[in-house]
């Protein structure tokens, strides 16, 4: 099983305008994967085109099984964010997806608490500013994969170390109340020994993602459970989107 974590930063820099959506799709044509997990996606959200890129990068991969888990609706652009928990059908969204070759038992979300309120002072002349956390969400679904059903779950955490790590320690506990193995994949705003430890589970794919120009830090991850490991070696896979590169590796029976 081939499995691909990848921040599209909503298509950033080709995103939005007329052709959003076959740029969007150009993009990502050549990514791997039998499963995909993005984060940082756009639904009908202005600044990209008005495009559902979850369906676009699906329909462009061609993985049936798929689903939008909103951090939150309305407009990433304004000042009016409002957590929700699940899937937003019909409104504008920001947040992840997790993309399947194979047929989905069932679909699982749990919004993820954000970090306190922080104040911070920049200098310059702009004074005291105030810096809310946006709220994170964590998307699961339990795959048919053809080894038999394993549980994997898509993230995207806070850039506040402490908050990303309390967030990572509740996502590896929710995805274990699902049938195992387990896989966790996303962009975790952790190095790679912050998020084995943290999580309890192993890091299958090492390699520097961020940023994409010249990557130093590995800051999205594959992590697993008891009973997989990675065949081969992984993969950061750059893009023509994103300020991240995807992290591809193969995953097998241990």
């Amino acid at each position: 099983m081939l499995v691909v974590s990848a921040n599209l930063q909503h298509g950033h820099p080709s995103a939005g305008g007329p052709g959003a959506a076959d740029r969007l799709a150009a993009a990502v044509a050549n990514l791997p994967g039998d499963v995909v997990a993005l984060q940082e996606v756009d639904k009908d959200q202005p600044r990209s085109g008005r495009v559902d890129q979850t369906a676009v990068v699906a329909a462009a991969l061609g993985l049936r099984w798929h689903r939008f888990a909103a951090a939150f609706a309305g407009r990433a652009d304004g000042l009016r964010r409002r957590p929700v928990p699940a899937h937003v059908p019909d409104t504008p969204g920001y947040g992840i997806a997790l993309l399947s070759r194979w047929p989905v038992r069932s679909w699982h979300v749990r919004p993820l608490r954000p970090g306190p309120l922080r104040v911070r002072r920049p200098g310059g002349r702009l004074g005291w500013r105030v810096h809310l956390d946006p709220p994170r969400v964590l998307l699961a679904a339990v795959v048919d994969a053809p080894g038999g059903a394993v549980s994997i779950a898509c993230t995207h955490l806070s850039t506040d170390p402490p908050t990303a790590r309390r967030q990572l320690a509740e996502s590896a506990w929710a995805l274990r109340t699902l049938p195992g193995p387990h896989l966790l994949l996303g962009d975790l705003n952790l190095g790679a020994d912050d998020a084995t430890a943290v999580s309890g589970m192993r890091g299958l794919a090492r390699a520097d993602t961020f940023p994409a120009a010249r990557p130093r830090r590995q800051l999205d991850h594959v992590l697993g459970g008891p009973g997989l490991r990675a065949e081969g070696e992984s993969r950061a896979v750059r893009l023509a989107v994103s300020d991240h590169r995807a992290l591809a590796v193969a995953v097998t029976a241990a």
